[in-house]
């Protein structure tokens, strides 16, 4: 029932986006520019805050990834989505005035200190697709030529967010993840590495269970996944940990139909897409597509609101949009 609860928001917001008119290109755009103020706004408080945190502790690590967003007691992956969106929004829909360059500038830093590698390296392919395909070659070689800057400075620099792509490269350890019959408490996972286990796992549970047709039920994985980890003698501290992947939970929780569910709802924009061909519609489903490999982004309620929003209010205004062009 918790699960059923929670998940109510699935059926709410589309049937309200159904029953209201349809949304201009115009007034979509303006709800998008208001809420990357925000973004911005936040970004520049957290920044202000940590900044005093460091003159008072010289802790460089309050300005990055989770303990940046901490004092908002926010996920940084999940803010991440939401700045990544919100800036590819600001550079290919919005005049390129003082004021827009500054919250794009605002959005590229907030998004580096946030510190989400995976969405950082989807963020510079679509930025750089976006470009050759929205503006003249002079803009392209400009515009290209910062992006590149950027991430050479990034990648050449001593910084944390340098620090966690070595990480992932160095200590990941593939086959020993997936085929070790015991590990320790103290083994050193990393964020690939607790993903293909839980995957691993996935795999034995739903085979032992034969679930693969209904599943274990919404929120009822979360006892068998424990049983998993104590057999395989992980750390307590994991056991909070549910799949990290929403395709996986999705087919845990629902069975077959739920991964379907999943692949219908990301298909449906690909297809908003190929027939619109809106770049902000193309972001969106790339970012989702990719967020769902290693986060439950809608089975937390602050990614199921944003994620069900964006996408009701996408597929609202681009047919509309689409009809007029007709």
């Amino acid at each position: 029932m918790r699960g059923l609860e929670r998940q109510l928001a699935l059926v709410l917001i589309p049937l309200a986006f159904a029953l209201m008119p349809s949304i201009t290109a115009r007034s979509r755009n303006s709800i998008l520019y208001l809420f990357a103020v925000a973004i911005s706004v936040m970004a520049v408080f957290l920044i202000a805050l940590a900044a005093i945190h460091f003159f008072q502790f010289r802790n460089l690590s309050r300005f990055f990834y989770h303990a940046l967003v901490s004092p908002m007691d926010l996920n940084a992956i999940y803010v991440s989505v939401m700045v990544s969106l919100s800036g590819l929004f600001l550079l290919f829909t919005q005049r390129k005035n003082l004021i827009t360059i500054g919250l794009l500038l605002v959005h590229a830093v907030f998004l580096v200190l946030l510190s989400s590698k995976i969405i950082i390296v989807t963020t510079a392919l679509i930025t750089t697709y976006g470009i050759i395909r929205s503006f003249s070659k002079k803009k392209i070689i400009v515009m290209l030529s910062i992006l590149v800057v950027g991430i050479l400075l990034l990648f050449s620099t001593s910084n944390p967010v340098r620090d966690r792509f070595e990480r992932e490269v160095s200590v990941s350890n593939v086959k020993e993840v997936m085929e070790c019959e015991r590990f320790n408490k103290v083994y050193d996972w990393t964020g690939t590495t607790i993903r293909l286990f839980q995957a691993r796992i996935f795999v034995e549970m739903m085979d032992e269970h034969d679930a693969y047709l209904s599943g274990f039920g919404i929120n009822n994985s979360k006892e068998k996944i424990i049983e998993k980890q104590k057999y395989y003698n992980l750390w307590q501290g994991y056991y909070e940990y549910n799949f990290h992947n929403q395709y996986i939970q999705a087919f845990a929780e629902l069975g077959i139909f739920g991964l379907l569910f999943v692949i219908l709802l990301l298909g449906a924009l690909l297809k908003e897409y190929i027939k619109t061909r809106d770049i902000l519609v193309l972001s969106f489903f790339l970012i989702a597509a990719v967020i769902f490999l290693t986060e439950t982004y809608i089975w937390r309620q602050r990614g199921l609101y944003h994620f069900l929003i964006l996408y009701c209010l996408l597929i609202n205004s681009d047919t509309l949009i689409q009809n007029q062009k007709k």
